[in-house]
């Protein structure tokens, strides 16, 4: 069963993850002035650098007992994510390993340090994983072309 928080701590929890955001993310803002919205973006680093990933984070009224919701509408080649749009994902702080007492912040912590450390051995996308060990110099094409058709700035930062 799903537990909320009694209005008022909500409410509280909510300005305290909207303060965390601007001190921590500067590249997330809220949407439509809803504290359980944001979108931003992601700027990618090693094997992604230059690339600019779009996603949205949602969170739920049983947050922080439960994750929030992420949305990645950036097409991206990397074995933890799905090749489709929006992108499912394969991290566990979104599963086995939520706490309350993680942040907005900290879930997009680990998404950047996921996305700039791809592991082929917990794969969603088998095709990316199997090319990430046997076939490097391919994946790492493909990386590249994903981010030349996909993951340009411009894309990233349109409404």
């Amino acid at each position: 069963m799903d537990t909320e928080l009694p209005e008022s701590l909500w409410n509280r929890r909510l300005a305290l993850e909207y303060k965390l955001m601007r001190e921590n993310e500067p590249t997330f803002d809220i949407v439509n002035n809803e504290l359980t919205h944001y979108r931003g973006v992601l700027i990618g680093e090693g094997l992604y650098e230059g690339g600019f990933f779009k996603l949205e984070i949602f969170i739920p009224r049983t947050f922080p007992y439960t994750p929030p919701e992420v949305v990645w509408w950036t097409r991206i080649w990397h074995p933890n994510f799905t090749d489709e749009v929006p992108a499912r994902i394969c991290e566990s702080i979104f599963k086995n390993d939520w706490s309350p007492s993680l942040h907005i912040f900290t879930v997009i912590e680990a998404l950047r340090e996921l996305l700039n450390n791809p592991n082929p051995d917990d794969p969603l996308n088998t095709f990316a994983a199997a090319e990430m060990k046997y076939r490097p110099d391919m994946f790492e094409a493909r990386v590249r072309r994903y981010i030349e058709l996909y993951a340009r700035p411009e894309l990233a930062f349109e409404e």
